[in-house]
């Protein structure tokens, strides 16, 4: 009995100095600013497993509130479950797929994405020093009284198969509530650093080859014959879209 209280009690006095530590670091620790921008990089065609390659030719995404975040064992509480053993190895069999990280850096506020862009400015993030692994967002609905107004994603392009050209238009709906959570960043930030953050969406994911467009097939959905598609909201099409426009595997934080 008498060295279980010991052990406990030493567990106790690490924790609390740890946590102590911890409110020390985050009182003295400088802010970094760091410009975030659009990264149009990942817009290259792209073939679905359908045989249909998709060219796009505007593309445009709402989302709010951008975070980044560094590695979740940093706190104090998974020390303590450190040296009572109970920590569990966790695999990763997929870039971002380490989410629930502790938010350290924010970009605030509510951004049009133009994704064909490149470079296009978004605003200056404020993060704490830290080594980077994930950046989160949410989705949200547009402004204005244009195409997009009123939702969140608008995309125009062609979808080609055996010599059959097929053009296109998406205007896409996610929840408000809706975040994407996870997509992969690599960045040790330190006082004085000046990199640049790119939100980068690609067609094709860049592990697994799956692309944004998977389980559409365009020549179905032109069901007049004319070569035109209206993917709307309320469509099984758009349901299907969405549902991969939400999937994390597409997006990227990188560094510029």
């Amino acid at each position: 009995m008498r060295h279980a209280c010991v052990r406990l009690g030493l567990i106790l006095g690490i924790g609390l100095g740890l946590g102590c530590a911890a409110c020390a670091d985050s009182e003295e620790a400088a802010q970094v600013e760091l410009e975030v921008v659009v990264d149009g990089t990942g817009m290259a065609p792209t073939t679905n497993e359908l045989g249909w390659t998709v060219e796009v030719t505007a593309f445009e995404l709402t989302v709010q509130d951008l975070e980044f975040t560094v590695q979740g064992e940093v706190h104090a509480a998974s020390w303590l479950r450190r040296l009572e053993g109970l920590a569990v190895g966790v695999a990763h069999a997929h870039p971002g797929h380490l989410a629930g990280g502790e938010v350290t850096g924010e970009l605030p506020g509510l951004y049009r994405v133009d994704f064909m862009e490149d470079g296009a400015p978004l605003g200056r993030a404020t993060l704490l020093p830290g080594s980077y692994q994930g950046g989160n967002f949410g989705f949200s609905r547009a402004e204005g009284s244009d195409p997009l107004g009123g939702h969140t994603a608008w995309i125009e392009g062609t979808a080609t198969r055996e010599g059959t050209t097929i053009r296109f238009t998406a205007l896409l709906d996610v929840d408000p509530s809706a975040k994407l959570v996870g997509a992969p960043l690599e960045l040790e930030v330190g006082e004085g650093s000046s990199a640049r953050l790119g939100l980068r969406l690609d067609l094709t994911d860049p592990v697994e080859g799956d692309t944004l467009f998977q389980r559409l097939d365009f020549g179905a959905l032109d069901e007049d014959g004319d070569g035109e598609v209206a993917i709307r909201p309320g469509d099984s099409a758009h349901n299907t879209l969405r549902r991969t426009l939400q999937d994390h595997d597409h997006y990227e934080i990188s560094v510029r």
